[in-house]
Order: C-alpha cells, then sequence, then structure tokens
C-alpha cells in the first residue's frame, strides 16, 4: 500500500468524487468526536454517518441508530492531504484507525 492524495474526510476523502468536490470548494468539513473519537466528516458523510448499522461500529445487533456525535469544530481552511488507502475495504487509515478504537470501545 502507498500514500495517496486524499480530501480531509476522514470517511471517503479517499473517493475521485471527493477530491473533485473538495477541489471546487462544494462540502464543509468538521471535527466531531463520536464515541470519544475524533473523525473529520464532509458535510455529506456527517448526514450519512446515522446509516451504519450497530454491528459494524461494534455494538449489539439491534441497538439504536443514534450515534452521539459532538461538534467540535468547522475546518476552516481544509487542506489536501495524503493517507494510505485499502483498495479491498475501501477505506483510508485515519478512517480504519477511528473504526478500530470504537469498536474497541463499544465491544466492552
Amino acid at each position: 500500500m502507498s500514500q495517496t492524495k486524499v480530501a480531509p474526510c476522514y470517511d471517503c476523502g479517499h473517493d475521485e468524487t471527493e477530491i473533485y468536490e473538495f477541489k471546487n470548494h462544494e462540502h464543509e468539513y468538521h471535527l466531531f468526536t463520536i464515541f470519544d473519537e475524533k473523525i473529520i466528516l464532509c458535510d455529506f458523510c456527517d448526514a450519512d454517518f446515522g446509516s451504519y448499522y450497530p454491528e459494524y461500529l461494534g455494538l449489539a445487533e439491534g441497538s439504536p441508530m443514534d450515534y452521539q456525535m459532538t461538534l467540535i469544530e468547522k475546518i476552516e481552511d481544509p487542506k489536501m492531504g495524503k493517507n494510505v488507502f485499502c483498495p479491498d475495504c475501501k477505506h483510508r487509515l485515519k478512517f480504519l484507525d477511528f473504526l478500530k478504537n470504537i469498536r474497541k470501545k463499544n465491544s466492552t
């Protein structure tokens, strides 16, 4: 795996469409805490985060899909970055680290 250019969103920032939309200033980015873990999401992904099944996030099957997101701040001057991307699972390392941490917290 190698580093690739990414937009700020941990969830979709690796996607070519998101990179294009980032360059055209089509999204805002915000820093949130979810399950006491920090994550940067674009305005599309923060609206869509509640669609993740509870089991995917390490919660018991059938848990309410009402995930507490706390807005920390708007990213005022978002920048492109670099991150490792997994072509098999279609996620970047920042998101996978976030996911690993919340799964560990939610499984205890």
